[in-house]
């Protein structure tokens, strides 16, 4: 039952988007109306009532989808921080940097990194931050397209 509970809670830590992709109507229902809850003891009743809803279906359902969505935010992750050292080794190795992301994505605009690259080795001067975060979205976006 303290297995139950546990991934209970954490279906409850969960956005509704990563509720709406795989879990069973009644027990997306269940999690929806527990995440609503704010007092402590109402809170504990309906996650003992989720505990026994689910100890009567079939368990390996939302351990599956928890599985799925662990997996998808580990890779969510992993490319973020890809990413983010891309984006630093630009900043900091300007030309090592883009000579290794062209072999990486041949179609890549280097004019358009070279100028946000310029433009936010320039903002960082200043504490401005507009380039560097659109340098990212490039190179997220490059990723992207490039995977």
């Amino acid at each position: 039952m303290s297995e139950l509970l546990s991934t209970v809670k954490e279906l409850e830590s969960l956005s509704l988007k990563e509720l709406e992709a795989s879990l069973d109507q009644g027990l997306k229902q269940k999690i929806l109306e527990l995440q609503k809850i704010n007092k402590g003891n109402a809170k504990k009743r309906q996650r003992q009532h989720i505990v026994k809803f689910l100890s009567k279906q079939d368990k390996s359902f939302a351990n599956d989808h928890l599985d799925k969505l662990r997996t998808s935010k580990t890779m969510k992750d992993k490319k973020f921080r890809e990413i983010e050292t891309l984006r630093e080794s630009l900043l900091i190795k300007h030309e090592k940097a883009l000579s290794s992301l062209k072999d990486s994505y041949p179609s890549i605009d280097l004019k358009k990194i070279k100028s946000l690259v310029n433009l936010a080795q320039q903002e960082d001067k200043d504490g401005n931050r507009t380039h560097y975060r659109e340098l990212f979205k490039v190179l997220m976006r490059t990723h992207d397209s490039g995977s």
